[in-house]
């Protein structure tokens, strides 16, 4: 019968500082010998033995120790552990907290970090080792989430096949790199993130479906800006990538307001651009000083002011949204209240209701995010969550998982953001956590839900 069982972990590698007391029990027959006749001896490189003689160096590896002090090192006193699992955990942390950066991490994780000054090999693994202080901050970051070792290590594994899947050839994505080069000037490598000649030459075979993803959303955008003949949604596609070009202001952005300005206030563009509006429309120069373009604001600000009479339809968009802002505000209020009757209620009650069975969500395949924080992730304030949480109770109690603290369901969290009408829910719940209006019918304290534990684990 076939072994199944995993192979036995080899012992982690661990470093030896060079203590004072060492140098002091060895420092005849190692410490004051010329380097040279104790790299010969021992087969050490030279420059190793230089900096160990002349103490350059803080800690060593147990072979070299083994090598220069003929005897077995104790792990007594053990300055720096293997970093393989400290990368993975790190690894794990990234991916469950989405694109958080890692420099607030690096300063929770080692006290020691001068100001201003982050040394990201240990991530990479440009740095092989790490202190076993920072291993246990980072295990102890999991663990304040109800993670224990052995289930950080599962989600780990899991995690890494996942990422496995997730592969894809590069000569899938490739035409639509070429396309959106093509068709809207963002280079590949920008997309890739490495080097496009690494893959043409086919050192690099294959992209993750996040890289595949997000380049053929840009595609679909950039065929529909195109097909719009939108010059404007063009500029914003390359600034999601290139970034905004700052302390200026798309030309695109002004166009509406320029033709404003020109029917109703009749003053040219000229006035305001400080030269002929030409090279803008041929789009030799495509951005307009911030300076410039909050004047053309403020003065089309003026124009609608002293002209109340013209319809909405004439105003240019970003103008014409200020003025519909307040009329939507009184519509959602209104909505809002409609929802906290008896009917809107029920209607309420049916966007929330899950459209799979109980044990689905329960499955572990799909994740599951900490209650707390379940709030950030339907874009909601904590306040206004607590509140619906606490009028439908029992529908988060169904798809939640507690285990020493409640989790939501990351498949009913996913669900519910995409569902049609969630928004005008969520926007009845904001108005209510701002105390713009009472509900009808309230139930309970917010927090009577999912801050204590149930009688029988929900697992």
């Amino acid at each position: 019968m076939m072994d199944t069982s995993k192979p036995h972990r080899k012992e982690r590698p661990y470093r030896i500082p060079l203590t004072d007391a060492l140098v002091a029990r060895f420092a005849d027959k190692v410490f004051n010998q010329p380097a040279p006749q104790l790299a010969k001896r021992t087969g050490l490189p030279y420059l190793l033995v230089y900096n160990i003689v002349h103490r350059r160096v803080k800690t060593i590896s147990a072979r070299h120790y083994r090598i220069l002090f003929q005897e077995i090192p104790s792990k007594e006193g053990v300055s720096k552990v293997d970093g393989t699992f400290f990368r993975r955990m790190v690894a794990l942390w990234s991916y469950l907290q989405g694109s958080h950066g890692k420099n607030k991490l690096y300063k929770e994780l080692f006290d020691d970090t001068p100001e201003g000054k982050i040394d990201y090999r240990v991530f990479s693994g440009g740095i092989q080792t790490v202190s076993p202080e920072a291993e246990c901050r980072m295990l102890a970051k999991f663990e304040a989430m109800g993670l224990d070792r052995p289930m950080v290590q599962s989600w780990i594994e899991e995690m890494e096949g996942e990422l496995r899947i997730e592969r894809l050839p590069y000569e899938k994505i490739r035409p639509h790199l070429m396309f959106i080069q093509k068709a809207i000037g963002i280079h590949p490598a920008s997309l890739l993130g490495q080097v496009l000649g690494r893959y043409e030459r086919g050192q690099l075979k294959t992209v993750s479906r996040a890289v595949y993803e997000r380049t053929l959303a840009l595609r679909r955008q950039a065929q529909k800006a195109l097909e719009d003949g939108e010059s404007l949604d063009v500029q914003k596609l390359r600034e999601q990538v290139y970034g905004r070009k700052r302390g200026y202001v798309r030309y695109a952005e002004l166009v509406e307001c320029l033709r404003f300005l020109k029917a109703f206030a009749k003053k040219g563009a000229k006035r305001y651009l400080g030269r002929s509006e030409d090279p803008y429309k041929k789009g030799k120069i495509k951005h307009v000083a911030a300076w410039r373009a909050q004047r053309i604001h403020a003065e089309c600000d003026a124009c609608v002011r002293q002209h109340p009479e013209l319809p909405l339809s004439a105003l240019p968009r970003a103008h014409r949204k200020r003025q519909v802002l307040p009329l939507m505000a009184v519509l959602v209020a209104r909505t809002a209240e409609m929802l906290s009757q008896a009917e809107g209620l029920a209607f309420e009650r049916q966007i929330l209701m899950p459209v799979r069975t109980r044990e689905e969500y329960k499955k572990p395949i799909h994740g599951f995010t900490q209650f707390d924080q379940a709030s950030h992730t339907l874009g909601m304030k904590k306040k206004a969550f607590d509140l619906m949480v606490a009028r439908h109770c029992e529908i988060f109690r169904g798809v939640g998982r507690y285990d020493r603290r409640w989790y939501l369901s990351d498949l009913y969290l996913k669900e519910l953001s995409a569902k049609q009408y969630f928004e005008l829910i969520s926007a009845k719940y904001e108005l209510l956590a701002k105390g713009a209006f009472r509900q009808r019918d309230r139930s309970g304290k917010a927090n009577a839900c999912f801050y204590d534990p149930p009688t029988a684990p929900l697992s």
